[in-house]
């Protein structure tokens, strides 16, 4: 499809220079748009008369994201430079942003050597090692992963350079739906041949070996408890594979893209699609600026909207993001969890980025034992070795066998993934190299992190079959309150049961244990000391394990 722009030669203004445009590392002759929600490509006609003796012709190379209405154009750049064509293209009343396709780069440091453990995940007990790990077996013994409280699949997508699809120590996600190498588009998600995940550099379903992306792989989802090689976070997590993290942002665009149209299928009808709660991105573009990145920048929030948290490693440069500015870590998204790399002294690696403002938090990437292709393990460093952790353990989080929380994250996708990050932000390991350096001041911690997520939810029990229903009719007034709570609650049993109020944070702020008989009980709370705000007042039965909550809030 080709569209034909007839330019005068006149000075175009945009919002900055060509001299600016040209410092920048992006692909001649690119340009990406995305339309307005009423818009078609077919729309785009000629319509710009500048001068009637210069013609350019823009082809569309194709379609980045259909949901998403982004599209990839070329030009032929001996008839114009990129600064014209963005000038006279934003006068077009269809389209809603235009930008250059910036070259993108995978955030690796190699390091060949040989490394037998896995001390990112547990290094706790060993003599003279510091406890600089995310604390994975603590975590282990509430949940290993795999599947939620409704046995929806869980699916972290892994965006990187490729994989190792034949290794077999990973738990590769597949696209039942979809018949291997038809050339239809079986399950009418609008990718052909999809079985094993997407390649987004030539928009097929094939994916070449590649070491950076199977390592990544293996720190997420490897399986765990098979009697060989390594561990991922998630013992039973599905990964993703889609191949997009380098070249160009065009392909960086429809790899974020598929991602999301299998979440957004997955919540219309499950069934089809994939729940997809997380994408790791371990690439980035050096003292990017987000101005110049509006379509990958905003792609976080469009993916939070459906439910997804997206895990970024900043750079492998010892510089502060909040000033030199980096992409993505550098993106305002709420929905994006950004990471910094931590070594096995719980420091932060001299040659990773950082900044008060604009990285959430550390995660041990230095000399992290993972997979690679062959069926081979070995180590490797960098900010793309800590970034996974992340994704992994958001993967973690969505199998917490808990009702509420998996009502809450099918009623309210995007708020339970707000959620689950702010989990990881109160949870971590604060530790002195990481403060007044990151959002968070620390190092993630696993096993923190869920046990804050299991007290907001009222998750207290330790597996579905200790869910006997066991109160009735919770109530608790007035609401809002302001010195004195009441809670109304009718049991079937005598028996002992802790009384608890969490903060909005999932943290204790009142447990005590008190006594009931059959029937209906009443108990009064002094909540004077409470700052404005909601809270959840929690029943837990200290014998089933089952856990009745309502909410309320405080003025």
């Amino acid at each position: 499809m080709k569209i034909l722009l007839i330019l005068f030669s006149c000075i175009v203004s945009y919002f900055f220079s060509f001299a600016q445009i040209d410092a920048e590392n992006f692909v001649r002759g690119n340009l990406i748009i995305q339309l307005k929600p009423q818009a078609s490509i077919n729309s785009l006609q000629p319509s710009f008369i500048i001068n009637q003796n210069q013609q350019v012709k823009v082809e569309v190379i194709k379609c980045l994201s259909s949901r998403m209405k982004i599209y990839l154009l070329s030009f032929d750049t001996s008839k114009a430079n990129e600064a014209v064509m963005i000038g006279v293209l934003q006068t077009n009343s269809l389209i809603s942003i235009i930008q250059l396709n910036h070259k993108v780069e995978q955030r690796a440091l190699p390091n060949d050597t040989e490394f037998n453990q896995m001390w990112s995940l547990n290094n706790t007990g060993q003599s003279g090692v510091i406890d600089a790990d995310i604390d994975a077996p603590e975590a282990w013994n509430i949940t290993t992963g795999g599947l939620t409280f409704y046995n929806d699949s869980i699916v972290v997508a892994d965006i990187d350079g490729g994989f190792d699809l034949n290794h077999q120590d990973i738990n590769y996600w597949r696209n039942y739906n979809e018949v291997p190498g038809n050339g239809v588009d079986d399950d009418g998600n609008g990718y052909i041949d999809d079985h094993r995940g997407w390649n987004a550099y030539n928009s097929t379903g094939t994916i070449s070996s590649n070491m950076h992306g199977t390592h990544t792989a293996g720190t997420i989802a490897a399986k765990g408890n098979n009697g060989i090689g390594i561990t991922g976070i998630g013992w039973n997590t599905q990964l993703m594979p889609i191949a997009g993290s380098g070249g160009d942002e065009a392909t960086v665009i429809e790899a974020y893209g598929y991602a999301l149209d299998m979440r957004a299928a997955y919540n219309t009808s499950i069934g089809t699609g994939a729940f997809v709660v997380a994408t790791n991105s371990s690439f980035g573009v050096n003292f990017g600026q987000p101005a110049a990145y509006p379509l990958w920048c905003a792609m976080y929030d469009s993916l939070g909207a459906y439910g997804i948290l997206s895990a970024g490693a900043t750079a492998n440069l010892n510089i502060n993001i909040d000033s030199q500015s980096d992409i993505p870590t550098a993106c305002a998204s709420n929905y994006l969890v950004t990471v910094t790399n931590t070594t096995s002294n719980d420091t932060r690696n001299s040659s990773a980025a950082f900044g008060l403002n604009t990285i959430d938090l550390g995660a041990p990437g230095t000399d992290i034992l993972s997979t690679i292709p062959g069926n081979s393990y070995n180590t490797l460093t960098g900010t793309s070795m800590a970034t996974p952790h992340v994704a992994g353990a958001i993967g973690l989080m969505y199998s917490l066998q808990c009702k509420n929380f998996m009502d809450a994250a099918r009623s309210n996708p995007s708020q339970t993934a707000l959620n689950i990050k702010n989990f990881f932000l109160q949870g971590v390991d604060t530790i002195p190299d990481l403060l007044n350096k990151t959002v968070s001041g620390g190092r993630l911690n696993l096993y923190k992190s869920l046990k804050l997520q299991r007290n907001f939810y009222g998750c207290f029990f330790s597996s579905v079959e200790n869910m006997t229903k066991e109160f009735e009719s919770i109530h608790v007034y007035p609401n809002p309150a302001m010195s004195l709570l009441t809670a109304q609650f009718i049991s079937i049993k005598e028996k002992n049961i802790r009384v608890i109020i969490l903060n909005s944070l999932g943290q204790e702020i009142i447990s005590k244990t008190i006594h009931i008989n059959p029937g209906m009980t009443e108990e009064k709370i002094d909540i004077n000391f409470l700052s404005p705000g909601i809270y959840l007042f929690c029943l837990h039965d200290l014998v089933t394990g089952y856990s009745s909550t309502a909410s309320f809030s405080k003025q």
